[in-house]
């Protein structure tokens, strides 16, 4: 940490002088320019002209299989890095064929350059373009279609819409990813809290929130993949069970989201209280269903604990708010 004592000058000009070290480390020069950002804690960010390069990263290629190149590459994507550098010393044609489905699974990253020994992937879209809050309710409103349909697929026994399903969630996790990246350039000052008009805090419960809906979107991907294993349909008293609670969970955390983004502490409240209440009926609803149907009893369990756990996580979200709501009774 650098300190410096605040000098007045002409009776009015507040100012303070920069560390020599600092100021060669990122390129300023006299007479150059560099910004200064009010953020909502009350502290100002110094921000340097941009420096070609320091925005850019490079990945190692190992001999990796197609998960642990996928793993460095959406790291550095989260991390907000425009340029990703994948290098070798002779990248193969599998190799090149991974580096390009993990681009195609990834919002606004393309393949830039090829050489022999390198790929080089360039962040295109601008993110100031994709305002949060509107991505976080396209994220719900795809993540509650995905249970609904999910929940439908299995008590009907529509393979065809559980397939459909399961091919949904990767257009969730991309959106979730977004959101990821998005807030790892507000952590390393390439984005500005002026510019997506929000502060830290509350973009990380924008993100916290987003990782919820995104575990929403994966049990519904999971009870479509229960729905594909069953010989065939339920009994009504099961899916009597089976669309009972998936409308108590929908329920649950259509509310959370909205006391979320309303910042509505009475509704997150109220929301929180159906915890106790709820949670032992549910929890016998689970057993008794599987009881029903004894030869289906495995598919069965498995989309009664989905459901469990998307009530868990409009729990979650609803806490999200009462976090979100008590910094905004704060901010300056």
């Amino acid at each position: 940490m650098y300190q410096r004592k605040v000098q007045v000058t002409g009776g009015a000009t507040f100012f303070v002088t920069l560390p020599k070290e600092w100021a060669q480390k990122v390129g300023l020069v006299r007479g150059g320019l560099v910004s200064l950002l009010p953020n909502d804690s009350g502290a100002l960010l110094l921000v340097p002209p941009p420096s070609e390069g320091r925005n850019s990263c490079s990945i190692a290629l190992g001999d990796w299989d197609f998960n642990r190149l996928q793993r460095e590459t959406i790291s550095r994507y989260i991390a907000g890095y425009d340029i990703i550098k994948v290098t070798g010393e002779r990248i193969g044609q599998e190799q090149r064929r991974m580096v390009r489905e993990i681009a195609q699974g990834l919002i606004g990253l393309e393949i830039f350059e090829e050489t022999q020994g390198t790929v080089v992937l360039h962040s295109l879209v601008n993110m100031r373009e994709f305002p949060v809050q509107r991505t976080l309710r396209r994220i719900f409103d795809m993540a509650q279609a995905m249970l609904a349909d999910a929940v439908a697929a299995f008590v009907n026994h529509d393979q065809e819409l559980a397939r459909d399903v399961v091919e949904r969630d990767a257009d969730v996790d991309r959106l979730v990813l977004l959101v990821a990246r998005q807030f790892g350039l507000l952590l390393r000052d390439l984005l500005a809290e002026s510019e997506v008009e929000l502060s830290r805090l509350r973009f990380l419960h924008i993100h916290t929130v987003a990782d919820q809906l995104e575990r929403v979107a994966d049990h519904a991907a999971k009870i479509s993949q229960a729905a594909l294993t069953l010989g065939g349909g339920l009994k009504p008293s099961v899916t009597k069970k089976v669309t009972g609670l998936a409308s108590a969970s929908a329920s649950i955390l259509t509310q959370a989201v909205e006391a979320f983004e309303a910042l509505d502490e009475e509704k997150a409240n109220a929301v929180l209280e159906e915890k106790a209440v709820s949670t032992r009926l549910a929890e016998q609803a689970r057993a008794t269903a599987s009881a029903d149907q004894p030869e289906s009893a495995h598919a069965i369990s498995i989309v009664m604990d989905s459901l469990l756990r998307v009530r868990e996580y409009g729990f979650n979200i609803a806490e999200s708010a009462l976090d979100a709501q008590a910094v905004s009774r704060t901010s300056p």
